[in-house]
């Protein structure tokens, strides 16, 4: 019988009754349902298990309405009890969305069950039978009975099913072992136990046969083989499996090795080729070992997959003592059509040395042949370059214990779905992992001469394991690196660089392969997708360029998804979508398209723009392009949100926009970005997306466009300390709105002058252009800029030390905003007077309005004026004698201020010293 063994210690205990022992005694920690959470927890330790996952294992499929809160306060009183019982304060965590426990030192049978059965597996492989037979049978030891007994969950019955079929394996291979040792006498008894216990598994029967047959009785193992024939036949309705069958003739016919485990193993796996990195790759396919019997690796064209399950494959293929299989399926191949699953079938069958005359007649007979030998067998079977889920489910293990790992460019979701395969998508190498690449085929020395040149290199190549490769190849002829580089950098745009004579390795051929499975909608798509402003294009975006199948484009692995509503191609899939869409789409088809693209980010980005500045003076613009389909927002939170995501993408709108001659398009959409480039600190961007705007203007001869940039461009330098700058832009701005005849613009300059001036200290002038500003607008009854006006002169008098005309012109200048709405004027105007009552020595009236003043400039994303105001905030508390609050205002300022304005961070890192 299966040895006891004997009394259980300090750990966790699941190869039985369910346990916790702390170091005296077990503990005790409630009924099956405690029992069922601890099971579920331990099953997955080291991983995060959710709380509907624990829901499942403590209620199956009807949950109390109050389980969530159930699992918490079970999962408290477990933690306590664990604690209490000496196995530690930290077992169990809370880790979004659920729970880990943390075994660190503690015992846990399973993982000692699961480390045994590796040494075991390890020492066999290498030829230490005796030693692997020992260490097994050590690790069967921990076996107390049914694994998880007493729990009755669905969840928690099938891996109670997972680990006694881990069980029966690792009897199944140590009572092998001990027949390869010759103790065939020694086994007989434990075997005869165990195919009473197991009638219909076929390999109990196939050893207890080889055990009789080398203890002298032979007859008694014919009876074994006839009662297993006679059992399966009656319950059934089936015939023995082949393996056995095979057994049951040598005992006949003679003569018998007696060996349990010599079977033939075939090696059918390629040779390993240059390989670099992955790491994390390669410990997600560690953790699925025992884990899954199926796993797809998927990703685009080139990216490495045959290359990373192959590396895997031999790097693991000890775990797989029955043998490797391999099958070059080609889903996507040059080399011809996909590879019948029926041919691939028969392949394998030869492999497993089925000799010809008992592979039977029909396709599902010899499913169900390849499922019977692989049943009890530990085998790898590599799947590569699948082209559908079709084509692979017949090839799969029906049975735990062996492991298929798929390849394809497909992602294969109906193997996920039905077959519970696990996924694994593979990304571009990073440009460490791509230097060793690099190194691996033309000498990490070459390297070292050229760093420079080798960035340049892996970037002109995507980071594609293929590129990459053709590259290595090229460049080994090359005099030197750079001038590689340099060729690389003239055929830009195109694949020409990476033309190969071999069709497989050739770059342009290889996509063609994935392009060729388009419908023609999302070939379309696919197309005009060059066309992509940025890194990655929004799904609205996308939409503008062609309502296509975009999904489409994704399983094919010829765009990949960044985040939940972007998606890129890297840059080698993109030159090759612009060759075809300068192959087979019309110029008029691609410019209308283009056109579409910029519409969308304009109309959105002006949308946007209203919503976090309703106040703002509109422009006129365009009428869109039909279909362009902008986003419109709801919220300023929302908007705010979208310029967070796409401002990137709408400055190189700008540049590109002004590249293909559409100049009011690209002046206009500078002036959307200008508000929300201000008020997050992106100054350096915020100037030179009006150069490029203002150099659109200039191009289309449209001089509002160019004052506008100009003005924008002067603010912009302001905040950038850069006055003469500033000046030289702003004054030919305001000499082009005298000349336009438009007061209200003009007024506008002259308090953007008087700003200029006071930032520069020269308060006596600032004031003066205020006042200069307040008389044009009054005189000119510029209603709308009054507010304005009254703040800016308000501000220029509390720099002087004028204080009470300072405080009565801004709070005419807050009212005025805020009868307006305007709530980015109102913080403005507020921030004055919050300086002008400090500054007269009224810092309660100070703080509380500077406190006003820093919510409003949190609602409205301004991240330099909450700076500021924390800033002044501090000075205040400072000034009435509140030095913790002073010194707290101070360093939530530092932190704003050291990401928008690095010199007054200095200022304000002084104070706190």
């Amino acid at each position: 019988m299966i040895r006891d063994g004997g009394r259980r210690g300090r750990g966790f205990w699941v190869l039985g009754p369910v346990e916790a022992r702390g170091p005296e005694s077990a503990i005790a920690f409630g009924g099956e349902r405690a029992r069922s959470l601890l099971a579920c927890l331990l099953l997955n330790a080291g991983r995060v298990v959710s709380v509907e996952q624990l829901i499942d294992a403590v209620w199956d499929d009807q949950p109390p309405a109050g389980a969530r809160i159930q699992v918490q306060n079970r999962v408290s009183t477990l933690r306590n009890r664990l604690r209490e019982g000496g196995l530690g304060d930290e077992v169990i965590l809370r880790r979004s969305p659920g729970y880990l426990l943390r075994l660190d030192a503690i015992p846990f049978d399973l993982a000692a069950f699961d480390a045994g059965v590796a040494r075991a597996e390890e020492l066999g492989a290498a030829g230490r039978i005796a030693d692997a037979s020992a260490e097994l049978a050590a690790a069967l030891e921990l076996w107390h009975g049914p694994a998880l007994s007493g729990l009755d969950t669905a969840y928690l019955r099938a891996a109670a099913q997972n680990l006694e079929e881990r069980h029966l394996r690792a009897l199944e291979t140590r009572f092998g072992w001990e027949l390869d040792l010759g103790r065939p006498t020694e086994v007989v008894d434990e075997l005869t136990v165990l195919v009473d216990q197991h009638p219909f598994r076929e390999r109990f029967v196939e050893l207890l046969m080889l055990a009789l047959t080398g203890a002298g009785r032979r007859s008694e193992a014919v009876d074994a083989y006839q009662n297993l024939r006679k059992r399966l036949a009656a319950e059934l309705g089936l015939d023995p499996g082949v393996a056995v069958q095979r057994v049951f003739r040598a005992v006949l016919n003679g003569p018998v090795t007696v060996s349990g485990n010599r079977r033939p193993a075939p090696a059918q796996l390629p040779a390993d080729l240059p390989f670099a990195g992955r790491t994390r790759q390669l410990d997600e396919l560690d953790a699925l070992l025992g884990a899954r019997s199926c796993v797809v690796i998927t990703g685009t064209a080139g990216v490495g997959k045959s290359a990373l399950a192959v590396h895997w494959a031999r790097r693991v293929a000890s775990r797989f003592p029955d043998g490797q299989l391999y099958v070059g399926l080609r889903g996507f191949s040059t080399r011809g059509q996909p590879l019948p699953a029926e041919e691939a079938l028969l392949g394998f069958l030869d492999a497993l040395e089925v000799p010809p005359e008992d592979i039977p007649a029909t396709h599902q007979a010899r499913i169900g042949l390849y499922r019977s030998l692989l049943a009890g067998r530990r085998m790898l079977i590599l799947l590569d370059d699948a082209h559908d889920a079709d084509q692979v489910r017949d090839l799969l293990p029906g049975a735990p214990g062996s492991l298929a790992v798929v390849t394809s460019r497909d992602p294969l979701a109906g193997l996920v779905v039905s077959e519970g395969a696990a996924q694994l998508a593979l990304r571009l190498l990073d440009p460490a992992e791509a230097r060793v690449l690099l190194a691996q085929r033309i000498g990490a020395d070459r390297l070292d001469e050229e760093p420079s040149a080798v960035s340049a290199l892996i970037e002109e190549c995507s980071r594609l394991p293929l590129a990459l490769a053709v590259a290595a190849a090229r460049a080994a002829s090359s005099t030197s690196l750079a001038s590689y580089v340099d060729r690389l950098r003239a055929a830009r745009g195109t694949l020409d660089a990476f033309t190969m004579s071999d069709r497989a390795t050739d770059v342009r051929g290889v996509f063609a392969l994935s392009y060729r499975t388009l419908s023609p909608d999302a070939a379309r798509l696919f197309r005009l997708l060059h066309l992509r402003i940025g890194g990655a294009i929004s799904t609205a975006a996308v939409a503008a360029l062609h309502a296509g199948q975009l999904d489409e484009l994704v399983d094919a692995q010829l765009v990949s998804r960044v985040g939940d509503e972007h998606y890129t191609t890297h840059d080698l899939l993109h030159a090759y979508a612009g060759e075809l869409a300068r192959e087979i789409d019309t110029e008029p088809d691609r410019t209308a398209a283009w056109h579409r693209l910029l519409d969308h980010y304009l109309h959105s980005a002006a949308a946007a723009d209203r919503m976090i500045y309703p106040a703002r003076p509109p422009i006129e613009l365009g009428t869109p392009a039909d279909a362009s389909r902008p986003e419109q927002f709801a919220t300023d939170t929302a908007a705010m949100a979208w310029f967070a995501t796409e401002y990137q993408a709408a400055i190189e709108a700008v540049r590109l926009a002004a590249e293909t001659g559409e100049h009011r398009r690209s002046s206009d959409l500078a002036w959307t970005l200008s508000t929300y480039l201000s008020r997050s600190g992106h100054w350096n961007e915020w100037y030179a997306v009006h150069r490029t705007g203002l150099a659109a203007a200039q191009q289309a001869g449209d001089l509002p466009a160019q004052a506008r940039s100009l003005r924008d461009m002067a603010n912009a330098c302001v905040r950038l300390r850069r006055y003469d700058d500033a000046r030289e832009s702003l004054l030919p701005a305001l000499a082009i709105y005298e000349q336009l005849g438009d007061l209200d613009a003009q007024g506008r300059c002259f308090g953007q002058l008087a700003w200029i001036e006071e930032r520069e200290g020269r308060y006596d002038v600032a004031l003066e252009l205020a006042q200069r500003k307040l008389e044009l607008v009054t005189r000119a009854g510029l209603t709308g800029q009054l507010a304005g006006a009254y703040n800016n002169l308000g501000w220029a008098q509390a720099l002087a030390g004028d204080f009470e005309a300072a405080i009565a012109n801004c709070v005419r200048g807050v009212e005025l905003f805020a009868a307006q709405d305007d709530k980015f004027g109102e913080t403005y105007a507020r921030d004055s007077l919050a300086y002008a009552l400090q500054h007269s020595g009224r810092h309660a009236a100070a703080i509380a309005e500077h406190r006003r003043v820093h919510e409003m400039s949190v609602e409205l994303g301004d991240r330099y004026q909450q700076g500021t105001t924390l800033h002044r905030l501090g000075d205040t508390y400072a000034a009435a004698g509140q030095t913790d609050a002073a010194r707290d205002s101070w360093r939530q300022a530092l932190t704003i201020l050291d990401e928008v304005d690095l010199k007054d961070a200095s200022v304000v890192r002084e104070k706190l010293k």
